[in-house]
């Protein structure tokens, strides 16, 4: 018996599978934010522009923190609440869990809106006088249609104890609360309507030092038990270090420099950050002499008519032509770390303020 010969056959290659890109929950483009106003003319009262947010670019990652840290009316706020459409943007693209929030109709967008919360700054005056706290964490449940009316008290329950308060606070009003209990009331509301992405508007600054390590504890916490990610605005470097797992510096509407926090931390490159790492204050005596000497000068130019080329020209020690005339890219400087500085690379190498960073994260 012959046995027929076989042909070798060819292995055929095999392509491996395409990996989809990771679709973040969050991401901003070109968010622009301008305000007419009346001008102070002596006869024609014009009209003027505030330039709150001039085109900034943001990305966030489920169950991720991104720290939003700069100066007093640099725009930080604006930038949270036109992310929530609280304030319309001007112009750009707000991408959120996949869908463009700036093309949705009304309605479409009242049914994402629960996916969506914002903590604000002032724990007490965010809260209606008028309103029990029941009152308060009921009424995200029955715009949503959350829970069924028999389980609502059970529900309101169940959100007090998720903060750390008495389930006899329900039938008390905010005046009866301390500030730090007042913004445990503010969380327990945003979390009622269920979300996965919170804006927390300086949600410590108005609380004291003591208080503020509570509330930050139980963000941390309620994001691990939940998987909830968060835009943390805020101007104290210490507190945004602690808590974030990205840092954005904004000046004047404008993202200068945006890094992973170790990274930014470390070693930072655009000026204005290291300026704002210069005016941290340190308890040694020796150093605070020397920081007192390099902090930033100047004060930050009106909105109203930013400076030309890099906003921060007017008060940057590096400032040259080029800076006054021609607005720097925010550019990628290291994997994953991007600034908006034509001298990035010597602003590295020869600290204008000459003052190593002092946070600890």
């Amino acid at each position: 018996m012959t046995s027929t010969p076989t042909t070798p056959t060819t292995p055929v290659a095999v392509e491996p599978p395409v990996t989809a890109a990771r679709t973040p929950l969050l991401e901003v483009k070109g968010l622009v934010v301008h305000y007419q106003v009346r001008g102070a003319g002596a006869v024609i009262r014009r009209r003027e522009t505030v330039h709150a947010v001039d085109g900034v670019d943001l990305s966030l990652d489920t169950h991720q923190t991104l720290g939003l840290v700069g100066e007093s009316g640099c725009g930080k706020s604006t930038t949270g609440r036109s992310v929530l459409l609280l304030e319309r943007p001007t112009a750009g693209l707000i991408r959120f869990e996949g869908r463009d929030l700036t093309a949705l109709s009304r309605r479409e967008l009242n049914g994402l809106r629960r996916r969506m919360q914002i903590v604000f700054q002032d724990p007490v005056g965010s809260l209606n006088p008028r309103h029990t706290v029941g009152q308060l964490l009921r009424e995200p449940l029955l715009v949503h249609h959350l829970v069924p009316k028999q389980r609502q008290r059970e529900r309101v329950e169940e959100l007090l104890d998720l903060v750390g308060l008495p389930t006899d606070a329900v039938s008390r009003f905010p005046h009866e609360f301390s500030g730090g209990q007042c913004q445990r009331i503010g969380i327990a509301r945003a979390l009622a309507a269920e979300p996965s992405f919170l804006v927390l508007d300086e949600p410590v600054s108005a609380l004291d030092v003591s208080i503020q390590a509570q509330i930050l504890q139980l963000l941390t916490d309620l994001q691990d038990r939940l998987g909830l990610s968060y835009l943390f605005i805020a101007h104290d470097l210490a507190v945004v270090g602690q808590m974030s797992d990205l840092v954005a510096v904004m000046y004047l509407g404008k993202i200068v420099e945006i890094a992973e926090r170790d990274s930014l931390y470390a070693r930072p490159h655009h000026p204005y950050t290291q300026g704002l790492f210069s005016a941290v204050p340190v308890p040694d005596p020796t150093l605070s002499r020397k920081h007192g000497d390099t902090v930033v000068a100047g004060e930050v130019p009106s909105s109203l008519a930013p400076p030309p080329g890099c906003r921060f020209n007017t008060r940057c020690p590096m400032a040259r032509e080029r800076c006054r005339t021609e607005e720097p890219p925010l550019d990628q400087v290291a994997p994953g770390h991007r600034v908006a500085c034509h001298f990035a690379d010597e602003a590295v190498r020869n600290n204008p303020f000459d003052v190593a960073p002092t946070v600890e994260v």
